[in-house]
């Protein structure tokens, strides 16, 4: 383990989460990703995420509480759906845990 390596896992990062991080690593074909790269592209992306669930969760909650009863169940569906793809794009435990490490280490 380099130091980068055992600075993450000291800041809450598990030994699964780096293997995840290193195998994105090793899928890059321009090899020009590190893993401080992308820990910080990880930490970007996780205020997209949010904002991503906060704007799902407002147009579900108007489209359930205003819509026909009839709508309701596809609304969840469709909903539900997206939480997912957001989440799984957004990887957003490894993005919490980038952002928590960005913003220690900048002060």
């Amino acid at each position: 383990m380099n130091e980068f390596e055992q600075e993450l896992y000291d800041n809450g990062f598990s030994a699964k989460d780096i293997g995840k991080l290193k195998s994105i690593i090793k899928k890059d074909e321009s090899k020009k990703d590190t893993l401080q790269s992308l820990v910080i592209d990880l930490s970007k992306r996780f205020w997209g995420g949010v904002i991503a669930l906060v704007i799902l969760t407002l147009v579900g909650l108007d489209g359930i509480f205003n819509a026909d009863a009839s709508n309701a169940i596809p609304y969840i569906i469709v909903l539900t759906f997206a939480f997912f793809v957001v989440y799984f794009v957004t990887p957003l435990n490894l993005a919490w845990k980038a952002n928590r490490f960005i913003r220690k280490n900048r002060n």
